[in-house]
């Protein structure tokens, strides 16, 4: 990356940065001003509890296929990519500090969707976020296959540029809908109506406010520092995996293999997050049943499989600079060799 480059991806990267900056202050002071009325090693327990929380689901499956797959696309076209996870988990976001601020307050039905499994409304909106978490991932993953296998065939990445044929012709429409950054906001809100992280974190809330005395400022800091946690991973998951998929496209035949590795990593994990994701709506709807996929480490597994990645490829193109000889000094004995060359000419 050149130094323009980098101060470009910089400067885009700062309100991102900022606004997650602003967010995590916030959460500190609520906490700093609960300690009026709460134990210190409870508030603070909690508050780094619900950031780590916030962290660990930043890795879940379906989180990392649907920054990865989307990013993936999103490059080849040229767009830039790199906000991806940011503007996802605003929106994932969003949907857990709602409720978090809705159990902080003791709304009755904010309570009942966090801590009654079997009722009817967090059935249909756990169904609904399954389904389409599995929906989004299962259309970028398909297409991200057909990308693999031209790259596999040696043929150039057509699939990537826009809808062609009659796969790409039939999700045109979501195609459409998600060609900026910002466009999964909705899309990481749609994911967060399944409402497990929802619950999650309400259950912590409720259970917190319980044992601190039922403080309104901790409980309102819980879920803004949650989300500072999920946010700030799925970001950097983003910013990362823009640049790998960025410098893996490069046209030189030495990127090709850890494009085509890369590639289809990604494949791989939105594949068996389908899988997962159908096996679980089989079961939910009891229209069938397969024994269950486990997903819960695969996110982190593949996050550090991508940086192993990364750091074979930067290695290998150190050592391709290393054993390049520098072009200045090529360009110096030429031009002397010329010059030595006239000179013989003259005298002759």
């Amino acid at each position: 990356m050149t130094q323009t480059q980098l101060t470009r991806t910089r400067g885009a990267m700062l309100p991102h940065v900022l606004t997650l900056a602003g967010i995590a202050i916030i959460g500190g002071v609520l906490v700093i001003v609960s300690l009026r009325e709460t134990a210190p090693t409870v508030a603070w327990g909690l508050a780094l509890t619900a950031v780590l929380l916030g962290a660990r689901h930043a890795f879940d499956a379906d989180h990392i296929a649907a920054i990865d797959n989307v990013t993936r696309r999103m490059s080849a076209k040229g767009t830039p990519a790199g906000t991806v996870g940011f503007w996802f988990s605003l929106g994932h976001s969003s949907v857990v500090v709602v409720t978090g601020v809705l159990v902080a307050f003791g709304a009755g039905l904010a309570l009942d969707l966090v801590s009654e499994e079997d009722s009817a409304a967090r059935f249909g909106l756990g169904l609904w976020g399954l389904s389409f978490a599995t929906f989004v991932v299962a259309v970028f993953g398909m297409l991200n296959l057909i990308s693999l296998v031209k790259l596999l065939r040696g043929t150039d990445d057509d699939a990537a540029k826009g809808p062609k044929g009659p796969l790409t012709s039939a999700f045109a429409r979501v195609l459409d809908t998600v060609d900026r950054p910002r466009h999964m906001f909705p899309i990481g809100l749609l994911f967060g109506l399944g409402f497990d992280t929802a619950a999650t974190i309400g259950l912590m809330i409720a259970a917190g406010t319980t044992a601190a005395g039922s403080s309104p400022t901790l409980a309102l800091s819980l879920p803004l520092l949650f989300a500072v946690g999920m946010a700030a991973c799925d970001t950097a998951d983003g910013l990362f995996m823009s640049k790998l998929y960025g410098w893996a496209s490069r046209g030189a035949d030495r990127f090709r293999g850890y494009n085509i590795v890369i590639t289809g990593l990604s494949v791989l994990v939105a594949g068996l997050v389908v899988v997962a994701g159908v096996v679980e709506v089989g079961a939910e709807t009891g229209t069938f049943v397969l024994p269950e996929l486990d997903t819960s480490y695969l996110g982190i597994v593949a996050t550090i499989l991508f940086v192993i990645i990364a750091a074979a490829a930067a290695l290998t193109l150190r050592r391709v600079r290393a054993d390049r000889p520098d072009r200045s000094i090529v360009a110096n004995v030429t031009s002397r060799g010329e010059h030595d060359q006239q000179r013989r000419g003259v005298a002759g």
